[in-house]
């Protein structure tokens, strides 16, 4: 407009503002005076498509060998189990027989034990743990049982064997417990490894290896309980038997 003093243009919109220009100085456009000039250094150009395929299957690629590398050593280790599995085992070593010495400490042990467990109560029975625990008719009468026998009509060694079963864990012994071997198991079950494995009380606390007994199990072990008076039967006495 004619006549329009400077003044006049402040006060309206400005034309040659500043914000005509702000997009082309957020792009990298240099002010210099009045003057905008192009950024001298040029724009990275992007990777192409066909680049990041052949970057993606030469990570696949790597990727492939390493998986068929560990399948490999899987496969070696499950052959080596597979033979392990077929390889012939090693027999076991028999028992050395006893010799005469230990044939006479393990016949005094039997003894002993046989004081201790099947000795007569109060009652003058002498019981199993198992029909210890039971009122049950006796097949003997007291102080009447045959050598050999208990009055519940259960073996010396078939008491015996109740107590070491009970020692490795295999039913109960003491009063109280409440899992007990049961003659019609027991029972069998003895003569079973008697024909079989010609067992003998004592077997199972003996070294299979050598023989010998376990730590703390002959027949100086068990003398000495006597003499201190205790029992692990620990029976309870009771009058009805």
């Amino acid at each position: 407009m004619r006549g329009s003093s400077p003044e006049s243009n402040s006060s309206g919109s400005p034309i040659f503002g500043n914000t005509i220009f702000e997009p082309f100085s957020q792009h990298g456009l240099r002010h210099s005076g009045s003057n905008y000039s192009l950024p001298t250094q040029p724009l990275h150009p992007s990777i192409s498509a066909e680049d990041q395929l052949k970057a993606e299957l030469i990570t696949l690629r790597q990727r492939l060998r390493e998986v068929e590398a560990e399948t490999a050593r899987y496969r070696i280790a499950l052959e080596q189990m597979h033979a392990k599995e077929l390889a012939p085992k090693p027999l076991c070593l028999p028992t050395p027989p006893p010799s005469a010495t230990f044939q006479e400490d393990w016949k005094l042990r039997t003894e002993i034990r046989k004081k201790m467990f099947c000795s007569l109560n109060r009652a003058g029975n002498a019981l199993c743990a198992w029909h210890d625990s039971r009122r049950e008719r006796r097949s003997f009468p007291p102080r009447n049982a045959p050598p050999g026998y208990l009055n519940c009509g259960c073996t010396h060694e078939e008491a015996l064997f109740e107590e070491s079963l009970s020692r490795h864990g295999v039913g109960s012994y003491y009063p109280g417990e409440s899992v007990r071997m049961d003659p019609a198991l027991r029972n069998p079950l003895l003569r079973l490894l008697q024909q079989r494995y010609g067992y003998q009380d004592g077997d199972f606390e003996r070294n299979g290896l050598t023989g010998e007994w376990l730590k703390g199990e002959g027949a100086a072990y068990w003398q000495s309980q006597i003499h201190a008076g205790s029992s692990s039967r620990r029976r309870v006495e009771m009058d009805r038997h």
